[in-house]
């Protein structure tokens, strides 16, 4: 596969899409929704015990609100990094009809609106807000990293094909 000029050949797509996945994956990692959750559907008699008495969950949730800041940075960075890529994998490979459907799937799903649902300005202050927002967040993630595993695994087929 290489390209009109017959000089360069373009990335595998199905390795730039497995890298676009890791990406996913590892924003959805960095994004600690179970202990966020934790920590806010305590009952009342739980906090006040918890307060004296914590519990190594109790410990991760208090950690994972503090770390939560530097998280969501980081976050970004690997957002921002899996939207490159696709978007390499999308002008590398344009003519493939799997590449096509896999970006309008993505627009779709709100791939474009993530980054943004991540800036700090748009997380809400209390936590039990910010655990919300971003489990809403994570969940958009996680439709857009369905989609492209479906996506890789008919380049996968594709490529055996093409063997």
């Amino acid at each position: 596969m290489s390209d009109s000029a017959g000089d360069v050949q373009p990335v595998d797509a199905l390795t730039t899409l497995v890298y676009a996945l890791d990406e996913m994956r590892e924003t959805t990692s960095l994004l600690p929704m179970a202990d966020l959750s934790r920590s806010t559907n305590r009952p009342w008699w739980r906090k006040v015990f918890f307060a004296f008495a914590r519990s190594k969950a109790e410990v991760t949730a208090g950690f994972a609100v503090q770390y939560l800041d530097e998280n969501i940075v980081r976050a970004r960075a690997h957002w921002r990094e899996a939207l490159s890529l696709l978007g390499q994998l999308q002008q590398a490979h344009h003519g493939n009809e799997v590449v096509v459907m896999l970006g309008h799937e993505l627009q779709n799903a709100g791939l474009d609106g993530v980054l943004p649902r991540l800036q700090h300005s748009a997380i809400p202050n209390p936590i039990a807000k910010t655990a919300a927002h971003l489990a809403d967040v994570v969940e958009t993630i996680r439709e857009c990293d369905r989609i492209a595993l479906d996506a890789r695994n008919k380049l996968t087929l594709q490529r055996m094909r093409d063997q």
